[in-house]
């Protein structure tokens, strides 16, 4: 009985220490995307938050003249990122609406920003809806140890979170596949018109703790009993669009094949037999541009698994289109 439990203890330290996940955003192999990306076809345009205490734990704790977050306002999370940011407190939330829905398509949908650093990370459920009134969660993943609390100050590493908002550090989002969250009937995956954030409280106390969707306490700064504590929320950018769009044309006339690719694909372009093709990564960085005749093979085999713009020039137009490789 004794070497059993040793065994299942040393395998309980090895799942702890586990780094599963893609890593932080100046790493390859990372899935964050810079707030310029060509990627992204908008951003919030409507924001309503209801903060949360300082210190979920001690609601007679105030900072600034208050025991509830302030930082900030709801409109700092409008649009692309700047320096501005909306801090939610402890469990607060924030709900963020689109001037169109976003749409389930292929690979990430939708990405959320927070001003956080490599290390210093502050998380956050994220739940979407297709009428406002059912949210369903994304399931989440945390493999940070809960043996110690990690500080106000402390450091978490981005490889040991998965499908939490608050992943990666300023500028860069934390993109999201509504492939993730289980169907339902009550949820139209292409025409999510809410997505909601609920900040993690990083309390080990069961009282205050945030689980994950395997049970796990989550384990992030606290308490930072600070009118900027919580998550801190700069905007969500949109990677795919819903249905309500009308079809573009000219890029029914273009198709890249197979999309995913591994080593390389093809383009048929069916009002031209040549044309350019430049390629840029999630960080709007051009990675390839040559000339190409329709039904080429392109080579792609030095590229990083990600998801790439592919624009397309047959010498009257270009087209756009979306290009994901995988290795």
């Amino acid at each position: 009985m004794k070497k059993a439990l040793i065994i299942l203890l040393a395998s309980a330290c090895t799942v702890t220490a586990q780094q599963s996940y893609p890593p932080d955003a100046d790493t390859p192999g990372t899935t964050a995307i810079h707030k310029t990306s060509p990627l992204f076809l908008g951003w919030a345009t409507g924001v309503v938050v209801e903060r949360g205490y300082v210190q979920i734990s001690d609601p007679s704790i105030m900072h600034m003249g208050s025991n509830k977050a302030t930082y900030g306002v709801p409109e700092d999370a409008i649009g692309i990122p700047d320096t501005g940011a909306v801090s939610l407190g402890d469990a607060g939330t924030a709900i963020i609406t689109f001037a169109s829905p976003i749409g389930n398509g292929p690979g990430f949908d939708f990405a959320v920003f927070e001003n956080g650093t490599n290390t210093f990370l502050e998380l956050a459920f994220v739940e979407v809806s297709s009428d406002g009134v059912n949210y369903f969660r994304f399931p989440s993943h945390s493999e940070t140890q809960t043996d110690t609390p990690i500080s106000g100050f402390g450091a978490l590493n981005a490889r040991s979170l998965n499908n939490l908002a608050g992943k990666y550090k300023a500028d860069y989002g934390t993109p999201f596949n509504l492939d993730d969250v289980p169907d339902n009937s009550l949820l139209n995956k292409n025409s999510i018109t809410h997505v909601k954030l609920i900040d993690v409280v990083g309390s080990l106390d069961p009282q205050y703790a945030g689980y994950d969707s395997f049970g796990n306490r989550i384990n992030d700064p606290f308490p930072t009993p600070f009118y900027s504590g919580g998550f801190d929320l700069t905007g969500v950018g949109v990677l795919n669009t819903g249905s309500l769009g009308v079809a573009d044309s000219s890029s029914t006339m273009v198709a890249i094949y197979p999309n995913p690719a591994v080593d390389s694909f093809s383009i048929r372009m069916s009002s031209a037999t040549e044309g350019h093709i430049k390629m840029y990564d999630s960080t709007g960085r051009e990675v390839l541009s040559t000339d190409i005749t329709s039904e080429d093979l392109i080579n792609v085999s030095h590229l990083n698994a990600g998801i790439y713009i592919v624009a397309i020039d047959n010498g009257t137009s270009i087209t756009n289109k979306r290009l994901i490789i995988k290795k």
